[in-house]
Protein backbone atom coordinates (compact mmCIF):
# COMPACT_ATOMS: atom_id res chain seq x y z
CA UNK A 1 0.00 0.00 0.00
CA UNK A 2 1.48 3.39 -1.33
CA UNK A 3 1.48 6.16 1.21
CA UNK A 4 0.97 9.59 0.19
CA UNK A 5 2.08 12.30 2.68
CA UNK A 6 0.22 15.73 2.27
CA UNK A 7 2.10 19.03 3.05
CA UNK A 8 1.05 22.85 3.81
CA UNK A 9 3.66 24.23 1.73
CA UNK A 10 5.50 28.07 1.96
CA UNK A 11 8.66 29.57 0.38
CA UNK A 12 9.93 32.18 2.50
CA UNK A 13 13.02 33.70 3.49
CA UNK A 14 14.16 33.63 6.92
CA UNK A 15 15.01 37.10 8.43
CA UNK A 16 17.97 38.20 11.10
CA UNK A 17 18.39 37.55 14.76
CA UNK A 18 18.56 41.25 15.17
CA UNK A 19 15.30 42.28 12.90
CA UNK A 20 13.29 39.63 14.86
CA UNK A 21 14.97 41.23 18.39
CA UNK A 22 13.41 44.68 16.71
CA UNK A 23 10.41 42.79 15.86
CA UNK A 24 9.52 41.33 19.21
CA UNK A 25 10.29 43.99 21.06
CA UNK A 26 7.65 46.05 19.31
CA UNK A 27 5.57 42.90 19.70
CA UNK A 28 5.81 43.19 23.49
CA UNK A 29 5.34 47.24 23.75
CA UNK A 30 2.69 47.88 21.40
CA UNK A 31 0.47 44.55 20.55
CA UNK A 32 -0.63 43.48 24.33
CA UNK A 33 -3.94 43.49 23.53
CA UNK A 34 -5.76 40.54 24.02
CA UNK A 35 -7.55 41.06 20.38
CA UNK A 36 -3.66 40.31 19.04
CA UNK A 37 -2.04 36.90 18.75
CA UNK A 38 1.47 37.46 18.35
CA UNK A 39 3.85 35.38 16.07
CA UNK A 40 6.75 33.81 18.23
CA UNK A 41 10.38 34.92 17.43
CA UNK A 42 11.25 31.51 15.98
CA UNK A 43 8.21 31.93 13.61
CA UNK A 44 8.82 35.01 12.09
CA UNK A 45 9.94 35.23 8.17
CA UNK A 46 9.13 36.83 5.18
CA UNK A 47 7.08 35.11 2.94
CA UNK A 48 7.82 34.83 -1.24
CA UNK A 49 4.92 32.18 -1.90
CA UNK A 50 2.19 30.58 0.01
CA UNK A 51 1.62 27.09 -1.98
CA UNK A 52 -0.66 25.36 0.26
CA UNK A 53 -1.67 21.51 0.60
CA UNK A 54 0.85 19.08 -1.97
CA UNK A 55 1.71 15.74 -1.92
CA UNK A 56 5.17 14.31 -2.30
CA UNK A 57 5.79 14.71 -5.97
CA UNK A 58 4.98 18.04 -6.09
CA UNK A 59 6.97 18.39 -3.13
CA UNK A 60 10.15 17.11 -5.43
CA UNK A 61 9.50 19.56 -8.22
CA UNK A 62 8.99 22.93 -5.64
CA UNK A 63 12.49 21.58 -4.34
CA UNK A 64 13.94 21.54 -8.26
CA UNK A 65 12.46 25.03 -8.92
CA UNK A 66 13.39 26.79 -6.14
CA UNK A 67 17.04 25.44 -6.71
CA UNK A 68 17.26 26.17 -10.04
CA UNK A 69 15.74 29.76 -9.48
CA UNK A 70 18.26 30.70 -7.32
CA UNK A 71 21.27 30.13 -9.18
CA UNK A 72 20.23 32.99 -11.26
CA UNK A 73 19.97 35.45 -8.33
CA UNK A 74 22.28 37.33 -6.13
CA UNK A 75 21.40 38.27 -2.89
CA UNK A 76 18.76 40.93 -2.55
CA UNK A 77 18.42 43.89 0.23
CA UNK A 78 15.01 44.32 1.53
CA UNK A 79 14.23 47.71 3.55
CA UNK A 80 11.25 47.73 5.96
CA UNK A 81 9.68 51.17 6.47
CA UNK A 82 6.22 50.91 8.15
CA UNK A 83 4.66 48.44 11.16
CA UNK A 84 0.64 48.87 10.78
CA UNK A 85 -2.27 46.93 9.77
CA UNK A 86 -2.68 44.74 6.94
CA UNK A 87 -4.00 43.35 4.35
CA UNK A 88 -5.72 46.09 4.01
CA UNK A 89 -6.74 48.92 6.61
CA UNK A 90 -10.42 48.76 6.35
CA UNK A 91 -10.61 45.31 7.20
CA UNK A 92 -7.64 44.14 8.68
CA UNK A 93 -6.82 40.71 9.84
CA UNK A 94 -2.97 41.41 10.76
CA UNK A 95 0.04 43.39 12.04
CA UNK A 96 2.68 43.23 9.61
CA UNK A 97 6.22 45.10 8.83
CA UNK A 98 5.57 46.58 5.35
CA UNK A 99 8.67 46.42 3.14
CA UNK A 100 9.02 48.64 0.12
CA UNK A 101 8.17 47.35 -3.09
CA UNK A 102 11.49 46.39 -5.05
CA UNK A 103 11.59 44.84 -8.64
CA UNK A 104 14.34 42.35 -7.66
CA UNK A 105 12.15 40.83 -5.14
CA UNK A 106 8.86 41.20 -7.44
CA UNK A 107 11.11 39.80 -10.40
CA UNK A 108 12.09 36.50 -8.08
CA UNK A 109 8.59 36.01 -7.41
CA UNK A 110 7.13 36.38 -10.42
CA UNK A 111 9.46 33.78 -11.81
CA UNK A 112 8.88 31.25 -8.84
CA UNK A 113 4.97 31.44 -9.52
CA UNK A 114 5.94 31.02 -13.18
CA UNK A 115 8.21 28.29 -12.95
CA UNK A 116 5.77 26.69 -10.39
CA UNK A 117 2.52 26.96 -12.44
CA UNK A 118 4.50 25.30 -15.32
CA UNK A 119 5.39 22.59 -12.86
CA UNK A 120 1.58 21.82 -12.53
CA UNK A 121 1.94 23.14 -8.93
CA UNK A 122 -1.82 25.10 -8.38
CA UNK A 123 -1.10 28.17 -6.62
CA UNK A 124 -2.98 30.85 -6.26
CA UNK A 125 -1.54 34.04 -8.65
CA UNK A 126 -1.76 37.62 -7.77
CA UNK A 127 -2.55 40.18 -10.41
CA UNK A 128 0.11 43.04 -8.63
CA UNK A 129 3.37 43.45 -7.51
CA UNK A 130 4.40 41.50 -4.43
CA UNK A 131 3.88 43.23 -1.15
CA UNK A 132 6.84 42.26 0.98
CA UNK A 133 5.81 41.84 4.42
CA UNK A 134 6.52 40.33 7.92
CA UNK A 135 3.21 39.29 10.00
CA UNK A 136 3.99 40.66 14.03
CA UNK A 137 0.27 39.53 14.82
CA UNK A 138 -2.87 38.25 13.93
CA UNK A 139 -6.11 39.73 15.05
CA UNK A 140 -8.09 37.35 17.18
CA UNK A 141 -10.91 39.24 17.25
CA UNK A 142 -11.62 42.75 15.72
CA UNK A 143 -11.84 45.47 17.76
CA UNK A 144 -14.56 47.92 18.49
CA UNK A 145 -12.13 50.74 17.30
CA UNK A 146 -8.53 50.27 15.70
CA UNK A 147 -5.82 50.69 18.08
CA UNK A 148 -2.96 52.81 17.03
CA UNK A 149 -0.30 50.71 16.09
CA UNK A 150 1.42 52.12 13.36
CA UNK A 151 4.45 53.04 13.46
CA UNK A 152 7.52 53.94 10.99
CA UNK A 153 10.72 52.12 10.94
CA UNK A 154 13.34 52.10 8.58
CA UNK A 155 14.87 48.62 9.04
CA UNK A 156 16.30 46.40 6.31
CA UNK A 157 18.02 42.64 5.31
CA UNK A 158 19.67 40.81 2.88
CA UNK A 159 17.59 38.22 1.30
CA UNK A 160 20.54 35.47 0.17
CA UNK A 161 18.78 32.45 0.42
CA UNK A 162 14.76 30.81 0.06
CA UNK A 163 13.52 28.11 2.28
CA UNK A 164 10.66 25.52 1.76
CA UNK A 165 8.63 26.06 4.97
CA UNK A 166 5.88 23.56 6.58
CA UNK A 167 3.06 24.43 8.07
CA UNK A 168 1.44 22.71 10.33
CA UNK A 169 -1.80 24.51 12.01
CA UNK A 170 -3.16 23.38 15.83
CA UNK A 171 -4.89 25.21 18.35
CA UNK A 172 -1.71 27.46 19.79
CA UNK A 173 -1.26 28.73 15.99
CA UNK A 174 1.00 27.25 12.89
CA UNK A 175 4.46 25.84 13.12
CA UNK A 176 6.83 26.19 11.19
CA UNK A 177 9.40 23.33 9.61
CA UNK A 178 11.90 24.03 7.30
CA UNK A 179 12.13 21.68 5.13
CA UNK A 180 15.00 22.65 2.76
CA UNK A 181 16.88 25.80 2.14
CA UNK A 182 18.68 26.91 -0.73
CA UNK A 183 21.12 30.41 -1.52
CA UNK A 184 21.67 32.64 -3.87
CA UNK A 185 24.95 33.36 -6.11
CA UNK A 186 26.92 35.53 -3.80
Amino acid sequence: MLIIMKYRIFIASHIPSNLKIIFTDYQQKNLTNSCFRLVPEESLHLTLIFIGSINDNDLLKINQVCKHIVSSFSPIEIEFNRITYGPNIHSPRLIWAEGKISEELNQLHRILENKLIAQGINIKVANRLFKPHITLARLRTKPSSLLKIEEKINQSFVIDSISIMQSELDSQGPKYTNLSTYSFNK
